[in-house]
């Protein structure tokens, strides 16, 4: 383990909050976030509420676990291209 590696994990652990999700609540959840970051960056005038806001635990994973933010960035990339 590196020392990145390293800080990223410690960080990981004091940011643990009590209603985390785990992975198969993430992924249940994931084409809703996407949706939900898609549509904000869509929006012209008014200011939606930001996905974060909407689905914080949602948020919170993607920043504790780093294949689901992989599979976040995957996700957002395809759809992102088939639009």
């Amino acid at each position: 383990m590196n020392h990145a590696q390293f800080l990223r994990l410690l960080r990981a652990i004091f940011d643990t909050r009590e209603d985390e999700i785990v992975c198969s609540e993430f992924f249940e959840l994931l084409p809703k976030y996407v949706d939900l970051v898609l549509a904000t960056a869509d929006a012209s005038r008014s200011q939606p509420d930001q996905p974060a806001d909407i689905l914080p635990q949602v948020a919170h994973h993607i920043l504790q676990c780093s294949e689901c933010a992989d599979a976040y960035e995957a996700l957002l990339e395809i759809e992102r291209s088939s639009r």
